[in-house]
């Protein structure tokens, strides 16, 4: 019994063929014979059968199954139509099936050609061809057949007939090709694989004039249909044809070169191994180029494709250049411009002369004159669709001459420098290639890795080293297997081959290409710029006027050796390590202690300022400079943005410029977080530590030491510390820092439960103030005591000292401080029962935050405390104020959130707003799980009372 579909739909006995009742039904067990052994969905049977199933589609399907399933059992055949979930299989078991059949000889012979037994292969692909009758299934017409016979005739039955040419090709049968091709594959006339083999017969059968002609004739045939020549594999197989003739005749041998030089150029070189595809960007390209076309092309497309060096300009520029050489039916040109190199950058001229050549001019025709040559590149290339790729231009200037008139054409040129003028003058449009993320580096290393013993290292501290440059991530893949580790940025620097240059070189290429003065600020920024620095600051680091600093440094980021960020200006490790070792070979020590002073100093002046905005009370000069630093908001924002350049600064002084590195110290102490995760603080403050005792600097080994105490995490660590920066200021008279250590010293105690340490060192600390008579440090000395004591419990005595903190704190300007003692006394008199003098010192605490914003926790607890007391007073509508405005500013502080909404729920109650009561009630608790056991009894407490605490959390 033999099914056949490759063609009308036949069921076989013999030769007799046996009914199978309606068109319908032998469409239908047609789409089942296509997926024979597979569980065919109804809506998939539903769509083959009908372009506009009826609404009894599904009704009629079951008859038509029914009645199939009868036709087979009547004719005696072991196939079965097996109904499965959802759908129907169709099992051939013992009986033939044409397509099955077919399938199983071109895999016969696809096997037997790989075993090179050529004849055995044309057999059975002959006999596979053999049984096709027509198109498959070609009783049934809807599209859903018509998508699927399309599929089949493309990848199987055109599939088959090219393997049977391959195999012709190997017994060297070419008119036996040449025949099939002709009478099997007539629509397949643009299929490249059809393509090849036409050619490769035609030149086997020496038939070269037929062979060139109809080369031509492709070449037309691509380039109307589809506004591109054929594809590389097949220009390449056209060259190879070309110049395996053996031994032409003389007559031959010049019609070949003549057809050699009618070839298209396809200049671009391979694009590198394990290329990371860059989506955004290639995206980007495919954009422009789409861009550039629609409407007609207007001018010119010219991608000035961007970055530092090893960013992978090249790489990319190649990859997009392969994906589209196709619509360049008439070649692409290619050109190493040597901008940055060992030698001087290419002449237009040379390279002109070289891209005539390419284009089959003639050395002898080729004009002598540049101008000459750019107008015999523009008349050529006039209407002609040419990707031209010039790759490492020094400048736009040399880019211009080679830049084709022909709006169809595009131009490609990848650069370090950023070719402002080709984008400002020549409409270029400029794609800056980004550095690897850390994603992409650990895709890259995991490629280039993957057949050594070596462990890819952590993407992160790869990106930290590379700069997430390609080429530098590429030499550390190859320094890895059997390193001890992730080499060091010199290491990397001079690791490759002399000959094709190490990334030294490869930055030492683009610094020759700076003047002098950018030269010697791109040194100076080497050794300071880590992990960045702001304009101000580099103005101050090269010290001439504001006009030559900038241009220098626009000089320097022309040329991608530094990057701007957030405002802030960078550099990568491996360009600052290489600019470091061209510091120390051509800048004296100094002219490198000069500079680093100057920004240092610059430094200095900006904590000045900050910390006298933020302490008022401790202002040292006269008057704030105008236009420095105007509030509170912008000094803690200065201090934040400049902490890590600050602490790197600080370490590096600390050699030279000690001094200036404590002075840093000192000023930044008071009003840092140093406890940030990976802060570089404590390695800062310990080689300032080193260095003062190394020199014996007993106030700098006191002021590092004061700083440690605030970085420590350890209380040992801290008490030693302290003892020790409280001894040597004792040692020295330095009664202002020692005052300040005391009252650490104090904090420190309480803490420790050492109540009679920590009264001892407060009141030692207000006695050395009201000696020194500095009324800022004397406020201090006394709001710290007053608050101790208020947390004692002695209050009459905390009062005292409060009310003077706060009267001087007043009297000096500082809000924040003043502020602050009047949220003190607010607590203090809650304390005391004396609710109506509370809720005044709460409101002035309040109205100080608002006319003057500082710091947001103490903003918060004034806000909680006012609403808290004027619940207990009854007056609700405050409470209702200033709760929601402590919820409008509050942030993760789930207890001050609570507070406030507890007092909220209070006065809702109070009020009479159940409904709001209830449903506030409800955030509470939801928040309660948050906060600590007496919060969370204070909580019971009052929905207790308010019969909104619910049983089950008893």
């Amino acid at each position: 019994m033999q099914f056949r579909i490759l063609g009308h739909v036949e069921l076989l006995l013999g030769d007799r063929e046996v009914a199978l009742g309606r068109a319908k039904e032998r469409s239908l067990l047609g789409v089942l014979m296509l997926h024979h052994g597979k569980v065919v969905a109804v809506r998939t049977v539903t769509e083959a059968l009908w372009d506009d199933p009826p609404d009894h589609a599904r009704k009629d399907l079951h008859a038509y199954v029914s009645r199939l399933r009868a036709s087979l059992r009547d004719a005696g055949v072991s196939a079965k139509i097996v109904t499965q979930h959802a759908g129907y299989q169709f099992l051939p078991e013992g009986d033939d099936l044409d397509y099955a059949r077919f399938k199983e000889l071109v895999r016969n012979g696809e096997l037997a050609r790989e075993a090179g037994r050529f004849d055995d292969a044309a057999a059975a692909l002959r006999e596979a061809m053999s049984l096709w009758r027509g198109p498959v299934v070609e009783d049934l017409g809807t599209v859903w057949m018509e998508q699927k016979r399309e599929d089949i005739d493309r990848y199987e039955r055109v599939a088959g007939y090219q393997a049977l040419c391959a195999v012709e090709l190997e017994r060297r049968d070419y008119r036996a090709v040449l025949r099939i091709l002709d009478e099997a594959m007539v629509d397949h006339e643009l299929d490249t694989q059809y393509i090849a083999q036409r050619i490769t017969a035609l030149n086997g059968l020496g038939h070269y004039e037929v062979f060139d002609t109809y080369w031509k004739q492709v070449y037309d045939r691509f380039a109307r249909s589809f506004g591109t020549g054929p594809g590389q594999d097949l220009q390449e197989l056209h060259q190879q044809l070309l110049q395996s003739r053996d031994s032409p005749a003389p007559a031959d041998r010049q019609r070949t070169q003549a057809a050699l030089r009618a070839v298209p150029p396809a200049q671009l070189p391979s694009t590198v191994s394990q290329f990371v595809d860059r989506t955004e960007d290639v995206g980007r390209l495919d954009d422009l180029f789409v861009r550039s076309r629609v409407g007609g092309p207007p001018a010119t497309l010219i991608v000035a494709v961007t970055g530092p060096a090893g960013v992978g300009k090249t790489e990319l520029g190649l990859h997009w250049a392969h994906a589209v050489r196709e619509r360049f039916p008439h070649g692409q040109l290619h050109a190493d411009l040597g901008g940055y190199g060992t030698g001087p950058p290419r002449d237009a001229a040379d390279v002109l002369a070289e891209f005539l050549d390419a284009l089959g001019v003639a050395a002898s025709a080729i004009p002598a004159s540049p101008s000459a040559r750019i107008r015999m590149l523009r008349t050529l290339l006039d209407d002609h669709r040419v990707l031209v790729f010039l790759d490492n231009a020094r400048d736009s200037a040399q880019v211009v001459p080679l830049l084709p008139g022909s709006a169809h054409s595009v131009v490609v040129v990848t650069s370090r420098h950023r070719l402002s003028d080709l984008v400002t003058h020549h409409g270029a449009f400029r794609l800056e290639v980004r550095p690897f993320s850390e994603a992409e580096i650990a895709r890259l290393l995991g490629n280039l890795l993957r057949d050594t013993p070596a462990e890819p290292p952590d993407p992160a501290a790869v990106l930290a080293l590379t700069g997430g440059a390609p080429q530098a991530v590429r030499t550390l893949a190859e320094l890895l297997p059997g390193a001890g580790g992730l080499p060091s940025p010199a290491e990397l620097l001079l690791a490759g081959e002399l000959a094709s240059g190490t990334i030294l070189t490869s930055v030492l290429w683009s610094y020759h290409a700076l003047g002098a003065p950018a030269a010697r600020l791109f040194r100076s920024l080497a050794l300071h710029v880590s992990p960045g620095l702001a304009l101000e600051a580099i103005l101050a680091l090269d010290g001439t006027d504001e006009e030559s600093t900038r241009g220098a440094l626009t000089a320097i980021g022309s040329l991608y050796l530094v990057s701007r960020d957030d405002g802030r200006y960078r550099m990568d490790a491996l360009t600052r390590a290489a600019g470091e070792r061209l510091a120390l070979a051509h800048d004296s020590p100094a002219d490198r202690r000069q500079a680093e002073a100057r920004l240092l100093d610059w430094y200095i002046a900006r904590a000045t300022d900050a910390a006298e905005v933020l302490a008022p009370a401790l202002r040292r000069t006269a008057e704030l400079p105008a236009g420095r630093l105007p509030d509170f908001a912008a000094a803690e924002e200065f201090l934040a943005g400049e902490e890590a350049s600050l602490c790197a600064a600080i370490r590096r002084a600390a050699s030279d410029n000690l001094a200036r590195a404590v002075t840093l110290l000192r000023l930044a102490r008071p009003h840092l977080a140093f406890d940030g995760a990976g802060s570089d603080w404590p390695e800062a403050v310990e080689t300032v530590l080193l260095a003062a005792r190394d020199g014996h600097d007993l106030d700098g080994e006191g002021q590092a030491l004061a700083t440690l105490a605030r970085i420590h995490d350890d209380p040992d660590k801290i008490a030693e510390s302290l003892e020790l920066a409280n001894t040597i200021f004792g040692n020295t008279g330095n009664g202002r820092d020692r005052s300040e250590v005391l009252l650490l010293l104090a904090r420190h105690a309480e803490d420790a439960g050492d109540r009679a340490r920590a009264l001892s060192c407060l009141r030692e600390a207000l006695d050395i103030q009201h000696s020194l008579n500095e009324p800022g440090q004397c406020a201090a000395a006394h709001g710290d005591l007053g608050t101790y004591l208020r947390r004692q419990d002695e209050l009459e005595e905390a009062e005292t000292h409060l009310s003077h903190a706060k009267m001087l704190y007043a009297e000096l300007g500082d809000h924040r401080r003043h502020a602050a003692t009047a949220l003190e006394l607010g607590l203090l008199s809650r304390r005391t029962g004396r609710t109506t003098e509370a809720i005044r010192w709460f409101t002035e605490a309040v109205e100080l935050h608002e006319r003057y914003p500082a710091g947001h926790e103490q903003t918060l607890t004034a806000l909680v405390e006012l609403s808290e007391t004027a619940c207990d007073a009854e007056e609700h509508g405050d409470v209702l104020l200033y709760a929601r405005k402590a919820l409008g500013v509050s942030r993760a502080d789930h207890v001050q959130v609570v507070r406030a909404l507890v007092a909220l729920v209070r006065s809702l109650a109070a009020t009479g707003r159940q409904v709001e009561a209830w449903t506030e009630s409800r955030q509470t608790l939801a928040l309660v799980a948050d906060v600590d056991d007496p919060v969370r009894g204070h909580v019971r407490e009052q929905f207790t009372k308010l019969g909104l605490w619910p049983p089950d959390r008893d």
